[in-house]
C-alpha cells in the first residue's frame, strides 16, 4: 500500500519543472534503487513526478510494473524513440495503475537504448555518402543527437514538478545526453574508495558538458548510500565526505543498508510500496526535503538558490585521488 504524505501537507513547489539526473559511471552504486525510492517520496510529498528510463538494463522500468516489450507490442513508445524519432516523452509517459495515487509517471526504457548511438551514428554516415556531407556538418549532427533528450523532456515541463533520470554504469552517449538535459545532477556513491575516486572522471565529463551544452548544470549533492551505521569503515567515509567535499557538496541524509531494497526490487514496488513507515523509505523522505531546502527557499514561488559554483566542485573532486584513501583495516 502507497502511503501518501501528501495529503493536508503544504509542500515547498519549486517555481518550474526540475530535472535531475542520478550520475555515477560506476555500476553497483545505486544510481536506480535512489532514483526509484526518490522518485516515490517525492510522490508521497504530493509532487508530480516522472522517472526517464536510460539504461537498456530497464531496472528501474520494470521496478514500476512496466513490460517494455509489452508497451511496443500495445503500439506504444518507449524512450527509444525520443532519440531515434523526435518522441516528445509527454507522448511516451506511462502513469503505473493502481499505484502512487496517479503523481508518479515513467517514461519506459527499452534494451533498444543499447543500439542508440551506433543507430544515429550510421545515419551520419549515410548522409556523409548519399549528401557529400562535410565532417563540420556531422559534428553539427552530432550535437543535435546529444541534445535531442532534452528537447523531448522539454514537453514534460509544467506537467510535472521533478523528472528524474536513472543512467547507465559508464559515460556513454546516454549518461551525456542526460547530463545535457538536466538542471541538477545527484551523484550516488557507498562506502567504497574505489566509488570516491571515480568522482574525478565524472566531474571532468560534467565539466565538458556544462561548457558545451548545458552551463547551468548544478551539483544537488553527493548522496551516500548502503551506509550501515555499525561499520567503522562507513562512519569514515562519510566524515570523509564532509570533510574533504565540505556539507555543501554532501547529503546530509544517508540511505541506510536494508535487505528491505532488495526485496522491494524483487517484487517490483516501490520501498514506499512494500515497506511504508518503516525507517528505509523515511530515510528517501529525509533526502527529498533535504533537496527542497537546499534547491528552492521561499515557498510556492521559489526557484533553485545557487548551488556551490562548478569551480569549487572541481577543486575540491578534481584533487589528488590519493588524498580519498580510506583505512579498509
Amino acid at each position: 500500500m502507497f502511503r501518501s504524505f501528501g495529503a493536508g501537507v503544504e509542500c515547498m513547489k519549486f517555481r518550474e519543472t526540475q530535472v535531475i539526473v542520478f550520475a555515477n559511471q560506476k555500476g553497483g552504486c545505486g544510481k536506480t534503487s535512489s532514483t526509484v525510492a526518490t522518485a516515490a517520496a517525492f510522490a508521497s510529498l504530493g509532487y508530480r513526478v516522472c522517472v526517464l528510463d536510460t539504461d537498456p538494463q530497464c531496472n528501474a522500468t520494470d521496478n514500476f510494473g512496466v513490460d517494455p516489450d509489452t508497451v511496443i507490442r500495445q503500439g506504444r513508445y518507449t524512450l527509444a524513440d525520443a532519440y531515434l524519432s523526435k518522441v516528445p516523452a509527454a507522448h511516451i509517459a506511462i502513469a503505473p495503475e493502481n499505484r502512487f495515487d496517479g503523481f508518479l509517471s515513467v517514461v519506459p526504457g527499452h534494451r533498444a537504448l543499447s543500439s542508440v548511438a551506433a543507430r544515429l551514428e550510421k545515419e551520419i554516415f549515410s548522409l556523409m555518402i548519399s549528401d557529400g556531407m562535410s565532417d563540420l556538418d556531422a559534428e553539427g549532427i552530432r550535437k543535435e543527437h546529444l541534445l535531442r533528450l532534452r528537447n523531448s523532456i522539454d514537453s514534460l515541463r509544467g506537467q510535472f514538478d521533478v523528472v528524474l533520470i536513472d543512467t547507465p554504469p559508464n559515460l556513454d552517449f546516454l549518461m551525456t545526453s542526460a547530463l545535457v538535459a538536466a538542471d541538477w545532477y545527484v551523484v550516488p556513491v557507498f562506502a567504497s574508495g574505489y566509488d570516491l575516486k571515480g568522482l574525478e572522471t565524472l566531474t571532468r565529463t560534467i565539466d565538458k558538458v556544462r561548457k558545451q551544452y548545458n552551463p547551468a548544470l548544478k551539483l544537488a549533492g553527493v548522496l551516500l548510500g548502503n551506509y550501515d551505521r555499525k561499520t567503522l569503515l562507513d562512519k569514515q567515509v562519510h566524515e570523509l565526505l564532509r570533510e574533504r567535499f565540505t556539507p555543501a557538496l554532501v547529503f546530509a541524509t544517508v540511505i541506510g543498508r536494508s535487505v528491505r531494497f532488495r526485496e522491494a526490487a524483487m517484487a517490483q514496488l516501490t520501498i514506499f510500496e512494500y515497506s511504508p513507515g518503516q525507517e528505509a523509505a523515511e530515510h528517501y523522505v529525509s533526502l527529498v526535503k533535504e533537496m527542497i531546502n537546499r534547491g528552492a527557499k521561499g515557498g510556492v514561488n521559489a526557484t533553485l538558490n545557487p548551488f556551490p559554483s562548478q569551480q569549487t566542485v572541481e577543486q575540491v573532486i578534481g584533487a589528488d585521488p590519493d588524498e580519498l584513501e580510506v583505512a579498509h583495516g
